[in-house]
């Protein structure tokens, strides 16, 4: 066997060695990427998006979105950015962040001096409720 019969192969093999090695250093060394998550809102103030912290949303929560290049989080947080307040606010050291508010047109969202549209919902649903309960006694 000749080195011309595998030559893909002798070529191929370092190439991909050396995209796993440049790809492991820039994303995992250096962090070199942009993450988003959710930041804190104040819905009187701002506008925030709504979700719910349940199936039954019985407690809504309000949030903006975040993103922030992955190694200015970790020299602020550390690894564990869950409980870290530098990471829902944009720093004057940050290379790169923004927030992001929601557009009071989506059905998600909350602005200043609004109610939330997920208890505008529940009301409805409930009321739907009530009318179905009411066709089936009637025809009973």
């Amino acid at each position: 066997m000749t080195a011309r019969q595998h030559l893909l192969a002798i070529v191929l093999l370092p190439l991909c060695l050396i995209a796993g090695i440049a790809s492991y250093y820039r994303f995992i060394a250096q962090a070199d990427y942009t993450v988003q998550f959710e930041g804190t809102c104040d819905p009187e103030v701002e506008n925030c998006f709504v979700a719910c912290e349940d199936d039954e949303c019985t407690e809504v929560y309000y949030y903006t979105l975040v993103q922030k290049h992955a190694a200015d989080v970790y020299a602020q947080c550390g690894p564990d950015i869950t409980d870290c307040e530098a990471a829902s606010v944009c720093l004057e050291t940050d290379s790169t962040c923004s927030i992001e508010y929601c557009d009071l047109t989506e059905e998600d969202c909350i602005g200043p001096g609004e109610e939330s549209g997920q208890e505008t919902e529940e009301v409805a649903e409930d009321d739907m409720e009530e009318e179905v309960t009411d066709e089936a006694a009637e025809a009973e």
